[in-house]
Formats: C-alpha cells, structure tokens, sequence
C-alpha cells in the first residue's frame, strides 16, 4: 500500500540552525555541519586492509536522525544516548520528484535549504556523536512527514508495506508527546519534570450526555499513565497540562 508523500512535510525549517531551541532533539530532524563518517575504503597501498575516512563537516553535511526515541534515549533518564544514527542527507538526484514514489532507500527532504529539494540515503545511515547534535538543527518534521519517514523506512529496509495505520498512529503519539514536552520546555524554561509528569497517572475521560457534551466532574483515573494514553486521550492529556502549567 501507498503512503502519499505530504506536501508540507516540516513543523519547522530554517536555511540556518537552530530550528525550533525548544524542541527536543528526536526522529524526523535534520541537522547541518555535524560529523558524518562514510563507509570504509581499501587502503590504497595495503592490499587486504581498509581504512575510515575522516569525518566529513562543514556546509555540505546534512543528516536526518532516524532512530526513534525508544531506541536513542536512556529508559531511565531520556536524555539522549551517546551515539545516534543518523542518514546523510544530500542534493535530490536530478531525475527524480514529486509525487516521490519508488526510490526506497531515498527519503525525500523538498525545499529543505535555500528553496533546493535533498534526500536523506537510508542505505548510509552512520553513528554520530549526539552531542554534535546540539544547536545544529535546521528542520523538523511534522507528525505527517513522520508517517511518510516510518514508510519508507519500512519499504527500504523490508519492503512491508502492510502496516501504513500503525506509522499514523505512532507519529501521532510521537508528535503528540515531542509538542508537550516542547511546551513544557518553553514554560518552565528546562526539560525537567516532564518525564515525571507525564508518567503521572491519566485523570480519566468525562463521560458524555445524550448531547454529546463532557459531564464535568465524571472522569475517573483509569490506572494508566498518561504517556500511555497519548494516542487515544490526546486532548485530555493536553487539558491537563494545560491546567498544570496555568
């Protein structure tokens, strides 16, 4: 199944860093001068041995950080962990556009710097140290251009395309989460507490009336937490942050 690509794939997009100072760093993000390490090569003058090459910096290397936050950040702590995989992100080939099909080991980045279209090459995902990372951002994508992400990680590393409802509903929780820790950021001026918040018990869903209107006063704790309940009590979880942050 065909996942279309989003025509506005981005919640933020800068020619320059830092995209978004409040945001946290997670999937989806696009960073600029960070070190990228390309595939080994023979050594030119040993016959049987190899060598790295140097990290490639500078105006030229672009990344897109693809690993989701499960596997990228502490379970304990969620700050991020040392290393993190990134795909270098390069100049779109000149024979391939909108609408984007085909080509799995290409995620399409449109009009990502300076009004010119890249791709992130899924094929040459590399580690790069995550604190390269910081102050280095130039996009970020919106929960859309996720979903389109999961898919073509997904086609490019499986080519299972059976699952295009679950990439909607975890970019969903994904961004859903990422926004309330961003406001949480902006509003408290540091990240932390938020975890602590947001592993906090979900105070409940009001029931409705035969009109179809919240009961106030009826919501009763479910026992999960809200981190848990993301996807399905979205605006209840930002209801209540929104009552905590007043």
């Amino acid at each position: 199944m065909t996942v279309e690509f989003p025509r506005a794939p981005y919640l933020y997009r800068e020619d320059e860093p830092h995209a978004g100072p409040a945001r946290p760093l997670s999937q989806g993000d696009v960073f600029l001068d960070i070190p990228l390490v390309g595939p080994a090569q023979p050594h030119p003058r040993q016959e049987g041995t190899w060598v790295a090459p140097k990290p490639r910096t500078g105006p030229s290397a672009l990344g897109l950080f693809v690993t989701h936050p499960c596997g990228s950040r502490s379970r304990g702590t969620h700050a991020l962990n040392p290393f993190l995989s990134i795909a270098p992100v390069v100049k779109c080939p000149t024979n391939w556009g909108p609408p984007w099909e085909g080509w799995y080991e290409y995620f399409p980045l449109p009009s990502l710097r300076n009004g010119e279209d890249y791709v992130a090459k899924l094929s040459e995902v590399c580690p790069v140290p995550s604190a390269a990372l910081e102050g280095s951002r130039i996009a970020c994508l919106s929960g859309d251009g996720l979903r389109a992400l999961f898919h073509r990680l997904a086609m490019n590393s499986l080519r299972f395309p059976e699952t295009p409802l679950h990439y909607g509903i975890e970019a969903e929780r994904l961004t859903t989460e990422i926004n309330l820790w961003e406001r949480w950021t902006s509003h408290q001026g540091s990240h932390d507490g938020f975890h602590e918040w947001l592993d906090e018990p979900f105070g409940g869903q009001a029931r409705e009336d035969a009109e179809g209107s919240a009961i106030q006063g009826s919501a009763e704790p479910s026992g999960e937490s809200r981190r848990a309940v993301l996807v399905w009590n979205r605006e209840e979880v930002i209801e209540e942050m929104n009552n905590f942050l007043s």
